[in-house]
């Protein structure tokens, strides 16, 4: 049999020597507590606790597909996001900490209206839209995604986190939408141009593509969809914010001038990087 300690260090040496990951004793931790349910503080103080047979054998097969490059993420099924437990897996892209200053943006430049109308486009497991529905609990909130796999997602995640009904919509991008306006529209969208794809790490390429890639040769295709009709989908002084790579942000707040928006500006994520676009609309477009 073997002790938990045990199985915490060959678990991190696998990891280590495999050279997937720039954190194997996290990650090791993160799938131990997850085949035994101990938190990884317990990992520690009952480290001379045996595992059973059943429980040693699942996560060896968990460091191995772990080596194989398969995030942690889809491996134990969750990943935490502002605080808040949400369920992934293969057909979502994994919410990461540079996304909640998507959320951080929208909670600090809501429009002043009694109850606000969002709009989470893109929203794969509802990290974004979900977050903001539990942070704003006056918020009707509406999810959209062209995958009904990432809807599906989603839909677990707001029944587990929102107390209250969570619109759910497929749709590609605003083309299930029309005639509805929203105070606010937050997207993550596909944004990594073909040519970054490349040099993405092994683990990132096991994410969803489509989530993933944005389209011309600047990974620009869907932002610019997004700018172009976004007009027409918010209510007057009504807030867009768009995450987007740090170098694709000049062309971005180019984009939201051409199309009329104000106040244009960009948030820095938790590296420092420039990370989120946000504009507002002064009037309705005729």
């Amino acid at each position: 049999m073997m002790q938990v300690g045990e199985a915490l260090a060959q678990g991190t040496q696998a990891i280590h020597s495999c050279k997937i990951s720039q954190t194997p004793l996290l990650d090791a931790s993160l799938l131990l507590s997850a085949v035994t349910g101990l938190s990884r503080e317990q990992l520690y103080t009952r480290s001379s606790s045996y595992l059973s047979g059943e429980a040693a054998t699942v996560y060896r097969r968990l460091i191995d597909r772990r080596c194989q490059a398969q995030p942690v993420a889809y491996l134990t099924g969750v990943r935490e996001f502002y605080g808040r437990t949400f369920t992934v897996d293969p057909s979502v892209l994994i919410p990461r900490s540079d996304t909640e200053t998507l959320v951080q943006t929208v909670l600090d430049h809501l429009p002043n209206v009694a109850s606000h109308r969002i709009l989470d486009l893109c929203t794969g497991s509802g990290c974004v839209g979900i977050t903001l529905a539990a942070e704003i609990p006056s918020a009707e909130v509406t999810l959209t995604d062209i995958s009904d796999q990432a809807l599906s997602v989603a839909q677990i995640n707001a029944a587990r986190l929102v107390d209250r009904p969570i619109e759910l919509v497929c749709s590609d991008l605003f083309s299930s939408l029309d005639g509805r306006q929203f105070h606010v529209i937050a997207t993550n969208p596909p944004y990594i141009a073909d040519s970054w794809y490349e040099q993405l790490e092994v683990q990132v390429k096991q994410e969803p593509t489509l989530a993933l890639l944005g389209g011309d040769q600047d990974g620009l295709a869907i932002i610019r969809r997004i700018i172009a009709q976004a007009p027409d989908h918010l209510l007057p002084h009504g807030l867009l914010c768009i995450e987007c790579d740090y170098r694709q942000v000049d062309a971005v707040m180019l984009l939201f001038h051409q199309y009329g928006f104000s106040e244009v500006t960009y948030e820095h994520d938790l590296a420092h990087l420039q990370r989120v676009v946000r504009g507002g609309v002064a009037c309705m477009k005729n």
